[in-house]
């Protein structure tokens, strides 16, 4: 409990300096919409993002993405690996490395089904997480287990809608940053891409645990390059940020993207996010 409680200060001390970056941080394409993304997560974003996105899409998958923001002194990178195939249900291994603040590690396993007959358009799924963290200048590290579940929900005419919850598994600590999410998003033939979502932090009040994320995307049929843009309204800070996004694509052997987020107010600086993700 102790070295609960020591985390604890850590991390809300960092807080109290500058607020850190949302999940966005740890995909380009998620980013460059604003992190409107819950409904729209697959392969290798789905492990962080909504695990029942692992599942509609089946084969093998690697990804890496690095983010880095000069305001907050932050560099992470992230590392997925996604088998789909070789059984019926959806499994990623994803390790994590935050340095910003404080210091952080997560190694993460997510499982994934859904589709049935009884259940048709309807995934869901489970991660489990290890953290461990400590402050900059500390010298032992604090660790605990935390999990997400998530729902996605296809529907005909391209639309998507999710359900998350965030480290919901986890109630001896209030440093666990708990939230629900609702996300949904719509997919035309034409290569356009809309989505919004709302997070509710659990452990805040509503007038400070509530963001807004909406964004957009567009893909010329046949091209392949993705450009994007977002907007997210962030209840922690009271802020907004704008997002830009671009992504290339390999058929469906190799896909890159970069995006750069800003916030409006100008105090939070910048965020750069570049991400591959490649088939086999």
């Amino acid at each position: 409990m102790k070295r609960l409680v020591t985390f604890g200060l850590v991390i809300a001390a960092a807080t109290c300096r500058a607020a850190p970056p949302g999940l966005e941080a740890t995909d380009a394409r998620a980013l460059g919409m604003g992190g409107a993304y819950r409904s729209l997560a697959e392969t290798t974003a789905a492990a962080r993002f909504n695990p029942a996105g692992l599942s509609p899409h089946r084969g093998f998958f690697a990804g890496a993405s690095y983010a880095t923001s000069p305001t907050s002194a932050l560099d992470a990178v992230h590392i997925t690996l996604v088998d789909n195939i070789t059984s019926p249900m959806g499994g990623a291994l994803q390790y994590s490395h935050f340095q910003g603040k404080e210091e952080r590690e997560e190694i993460s396993l997510s499982l994934s089904a859904g589709d049935t007959k009884q259940f048709s358009g309807l995934w869901w799924g489970f991660t489990g997480r290890y953290v461990q963290a400590r402050g900059r200048s500390a010298a032992e590290w604090d660790d605990l287990l935390t999990g997400d579940v998530g729902f996605l929900f296809e529907r005909p005419g391209g639309i998507r809608i999710a359900a998350v919850g965030y480290d919901i598994f986890d109630t001896s600590s209030t440093f666990l940053n708990r939230r629900i999410a609702l996300g949904v998003s719509r997919s035309s033939p034409e290569g356009w891409v809309v989505a919004g979502d709302v997070v509710r932090n659990l452990d805040r009040d509503v007038s400070s645990g509530v963001d807004l994320h909406v964004g957009g995307e567009y893909a010329r049929p046949g091209s392949p390059w993705a450009f994007r843009a977002g907007y997210q309204w962030r209840g922690d800070t009271g802020k907004d940020y704008g997002s830009l996004g671009v992504g290339w694509r390999l058929t469906d052997v190799l896909q890159l993207a970069g995006a750069l987020q800003q916030a409006r107010q100008g105090a939070d600086g910048h965020l750069v996010v570049v991400s591959v993700e490649g088939s086999f």
